[in-house]
């Protein structure tokens, strides 16, 4: 029998991520968009890699809030633990419009900054609770990190590109 709730739970930040990034993400195959007049550094992945890295990485937070929510069931406090969860998917979800459609650089390096803290908080209030719900934070909090790195360092090359003042 299949386990609704853990279908819902691990679907959720999946579908809120495609949600939020196709409306607000990057128009694919459009060469005017803003997005391809910025300046990457060269350890920049290709665009291709993003979305089913990101699919993984929320599937992978969804699967592990529905362990922590069993938990709870079962009697044990996890306020503390959704908390940092629910923290750190709303921050996670607002850098996409922030980035793609406010063309915020260093607001949006400031927002993956935050979601990467908020990320750490999640894995320290899961780790008491359930160790593999904490440990399937771990490639989020991987990647984020990254993608802090290369955030701030997009917003650095991109601070008198020209290409983007003309719009």
């Amino acid at each position: 029998m299949i386990n609704l709730k853990a279908v819902g739970l691990t679907g959720l930040p999946l579908g809120c991520g495609m949600i939020i990034g196709q409306l607000f993400g990057p128009k694919v195959g459009n060469t005017k968009d803003w997005y391809q007049k910025l300046n990457f550094p060269v350890y920049n992945p290709p665009d291709w890699v993003f979305r089913p890295v990101w699919a993984s990485l929320y599937s992978m937070m969804g699967y592990a809030s529905y362990r922590v929510l069993c938990e709870g069931e079962a009697g044990v406090d996890i306020t503390k633990a959704m908390t940092a969860y629910g923290s750190q998917l709303a921050i996670g979800l607002t850098w996409v419009p922030l980035f793609f459609s406010a063309h915020k650089l260093k607001s949006s390096a400031a927002v993956v900054t935050a979601f990467a803290g908020c990320i750490a908080w999640t894995i320290k209030e899961f780790a008491p609770i359930d160790v593999a719900a904490s440990r399937l934070m771990y490639p989020a909090m991987a990647w984020v990190s990254f993608a802090t790195v290369l955030g701030w360092h997009v917003a650095y090359l991109n601070e008198d590109n020209k290409a983007l003042k003309e719009e």
